[in-house]
């Protein structure tokens, strides 16, 4: 039960505080008033959507609060977010809208996310707000309203079906995602192993091209280097042009240092030290020797190294900019040939995977679409009664089921809310032949049904008497009165036989304080209600004959 409302700056709404009662709540007042501004701001403290669009102009934020006694069904859902039940069984739900566009959402003081809030709100309140008859047009509100008449059999089924489906999507995209074209795949192979086989022909070593490069030099230059070498070791080692070679002369030296140190003892390491160097030119002279005789011209030799590199460079060119990045390539370019190589598998498990699903969502769907049909025969066998009460009793409602070409989250049918308003016409859907006031009270039957079996306490309805008169709108008044006897409605009506009904009666109204529009709300009294019926029965000007009618109406209703 919704214990009071607390709004500021809401709308023209600069401050209100309303306090409800159980049974029927009737909210009256001049059209433009602000009756539908605190259904709206009902609606907010629910968990609907937020704009500053609602904040009260000259204000930087809105505030609405909602106290209801707390549902003992909700205590778990809010221990899990850490909500401790109050000691008074209350339940404070709390929200703010700043024009900065932060949105924050309070249950029993503490920030909660709108998620969160919004599944409590469900739980706690059912809206109907002017014009959403019209969504009985759409079928998809129509299945969503037979799912939830269905109650927690469907809604079970319902949510092993999304599940299913989802896995079921998910897999699909991930099919198509390895499998794509086998062509392509094809040609992608062919290209991998020609590009491996090269790479893997080639064997190439780190290093390779540098050694390369360094051998054609010298093949190159082959003349030249024997001649150089050949000259640098005559120099060294057998003397030319008359001349003594330098090994023969450092030996030379060596040998008279030698005798020098046997008579200077300080020179023993000048001695040793050129002896050092008579034996470093031995081994510079032995070298240069084996460069002079290796320093051989083979045009062969050179052919096969200058084709060796023509071969690096073709495939640096196609795979990368250095030996390195070419075996780095051959390395990814091997592993993307095992996945693909292995894809078949893989794709056979998919397939598979996808098989499984199949079938499991259309085992789920068809458990799913038989519940459904059990809670459509209830349903038509409600609504008859319903409706029957409401002065619909010559209307036949029937539920129309089809099935859909593709499967979906919600199921393999559609439905389709079916009437004949007169005997011997035939069933079409509602959406071509219902009437305002007969679609007003198809959605009053239907939220009553629906009441029942969600256990919801507390039903809103705006205007949900438009269009209708005469008998049908005393069916209505009677049906919400019926109604507050098990759940706390609270309803904006332009309507004095409905108001007649009320447990408790608010009046709105709209005042101006300088340039400023300010909206009460008073609770009447006996004598108070009297005079309000009464203008809403003859306007402006009460006379005699609109309070006796108002007082009859009354004490009807009093009766009833």
């Amino acid at each position: 039960m919704l214990l009071s409302l607390f709004i500021r700056n809401f709308g023209i709404i600069e401050l209100l505080t309303m306090d409800l009662h159980k049974g029927l709540n009737v909210l009256t007042g001049e059209t433009g008033a602000g009756k539908s501004i605190i259904i709206e701001a009902l609606q907010l403290a629910l968990g609907g959507r937020a704009s500053s669009d609602y904040i009260r102009t000259g204000a930087e934020k809105a505030l609405v609060q909602a106290t209801f006694i707390r549902l003992p069904s909700l205590d778990s859902l809010l221990k899990e977010q850490g909500i401790d039940a109050t000691e008074d069984g209350i339940l404070f739900l709390s929200r703010e809208v700043a024009r900065s566009g932060k949105n924050i959402c309070r249950i029993n003081g503490q920030v909660v996310s709108l998620g969160f809030y919004r599944g409590i709100g469900r739980n706690l309140a059912d809206l109907h707000v002017q014009h959403e008859q019209n969504s009985l047009l759409d079928q998809e509100r129509q299945l969503e309203l037979l799912d939830r008449f269905g109650g927690k059999e469907v809604l079970e089924h319902l949510e092993e079906v999304r599940s299913i489906f989802k896995k079921w999507d998910s897999a699909r995209l991930n099919f198509k995602k390895i499998s794509g074209s086998a062509a392509e795949r094809a040609r992608r192979l062919d290209t991998l192993r020609y590009q491996i086989e090269e790479i893997n022909f080639a064997n190439l070593k780190p290093g390779e091209e540098e050694e390369l490069l360094a051998e054609k030099t010298m093949l190159a230059n082959a003349e030249r280097i024997s001649e150089l070498a050949a000259k640098a070791y005559t120099l060294l080692y057998d003397g030319c042009d008359g001349r003594t070679a330098a090994r023969d002369l450092l030996a030379e030296a060596a040998n008279t240092l030698k005798s020098l140190a046997q008579l200077d003892k300080r020179t023993e390491s000048i001695h040793a030290a050129l002896q050092n160097a008579l034996y470093l030119i031995e081994d510079i002279a032995r070298e240069i020797s084996s460069c002079r005789d290796g320093a051989e011209y083979s045009p062969n030799r050179l052919n096969a190294v200058e084709e060796r590199l023509e071969m690096i460079k073709r495939l640096k060119k196609k795979y990368g900019n250095s030996i390195s990045e070419v075996q780095e390539f051959f390395y990814s370019a091997g592993q993307e040939l095992a996945h693909l190589e292995n894809l078949e598998d893989k794709l056979e498990d998919s397939e598979k995977q996808l098989s499984d699903l199949a079938d499991a969502y259309n085992r789920a769907a068809l458990k799913l679409g038989a519940a459904r049909k059990l809670a459509g025969v209830q349903l038509e066998k409600d609504m008859t009664g319903e409706l029957g009460s409401l002065e619909l009793g010559r209307l036949e409602f029937r539920l129309g089921f089809f099935e859909l070409a593709n499967p979906s989250a919600s199921g393999r049918e559609q439905i389709d809310f079916l009437i004949s308003p007169n005997p011997g016409e035939p069933l079409k859907p509602l959406a071509k032949i219902a009437s305002g006031g007969e679609l007003s009270r198809i959605m009053l039957a239907l939220k009553v049904l629906l009441a029942k079996a969600d256990e919801i306490p507390v039903l809103v309805f705006d205007e949900v008497d438009t269009g209708i008169g005469g008998r049908a709108l005393q069916a209505v008044a009677e049906k919400l009165s019926r109604l507050g006897e098990h759940r706390q409605v609270i309803c904006v009506t332009h309507s004095a036989q409905v108001a007649s009904h009320a447990r408790a009666h608010h009046r709105i109204i709209k005042d101006f304080e300088g340039e400023r529009t300010i909206t009460r709300i008073e609770l009447l009294d006996d004598t108070e209600r009297l005079e309000e019926l009464a203008r809403m029965l003859g306007g402006k000007d009460i006379t005699q004959i609109t309070l006796q009618h108002a007082r009859q109406m009354m004490h009807s209703a009093t009766k009833y």
